[in-house]
């Protein structure tokens, strides 16, 4: 009964387009889908058909918000047909994304990246990063912000992301910016479940075959196979 949050739906729908992206998942997630984008989508047309009344009185437009940009990524990765308002709508939100990328976080250059499938832009987004042995690559940068999520995670994630995307033969890039996820685990946590899910997307997509079923693993003491259920009771000390 609560009001629909712009916010949340975007969070939510971000989320459920990636598991799609990762996995056989549609058929579960379709309806909830076609809500979101349809609740998402008029809130884009408004949102164009407002800076076009303001375009007409010669207030000069810029590219709109982060939201508006995650929308246009959302629709990218989607791939779904959208209304013939909305196309009009995105398609005037991406001639200003072009022209308005100088100020952008490292977050929003690689989202644009994606949306905008330009090389270009991943060629910034590596000149930005720093590497050491022990941590792998990683942005110390202004420009890779803090996030309400905590840390620099999401920034992360999406620079993964678009070099999958764009890149995907540069495998040691990747694979550098993937073991900085990984130390995050072991010195700080993934503190909330959002930046949880991020990581995650990070290291399985693309690599989908991580995700089937694999042997069950078999623990033995002496060459001798240790049932599952003593093995997963905290056994501390076994006599041989």
């Amino acid at each position: 009964g609560m009001r629909g949050s712009l916010y949340m739906t975007t969070a939510v729908t971000e989320m459920l387009v990636r598991l799609n992206d990762m996995t056989s998942a549609q058929s579960e997630t379709e309806k909830m889908l076609d809500k979101a984008f349809k609740f998402l989508g008029n809130d884009i047309v408004e949102l164009v058909k407002e800076m076009k009344r303001e375009e007409k009185k010669g207030i000069r437009q810029t590219f709109p918000s982060h939201r508006a940009l995650q929308w246009l990524y959302l629709c990218t990765i989607d791939g779904r047909q959208l209304p013939n308002d909305v196309n009009e709508a995105n398609d005037y939100l991406v001639n200003l994304l072009k022209k308005d990328v100088k100020n952008q976080t490292i977050l929003e250059k690689a989202l644009s990246a994606i949306v905008l499938n330009s090389k270009t832009y991943i060629k910034s987004l590596k000149e930005y990063t720093v590497y050491r042995e022990d941590m792998g690559r990683y942005y110390d940068t202004q420009r890779a912000s803090y996030s309400w999520r905590d840390y620099k995670i999401p920034t992360q994630v999406a620079a993964i992301e678009a070099l999958k995307r764009l890149t995907p033969q540069d495998t040691v890039t990747i694979t550098e910016m993937q073991r900085w996820l990984l130390q995050q685990k072991r010195t700080q946590a993934w503190d909330t479940p959002l930046n949880s899910a991020d990581a995650i997307y990070a290291f399985l997509n693309g690599n989908s075959q991580a995700l089937t079923p694999q042997p069950k693993t078999v623990l033995s003491i002496d060459g001798k196979p240790i049932e599952t259920s003593q093995a997963t009771a905290g056994i501390g000390y076994v006599k041989t």
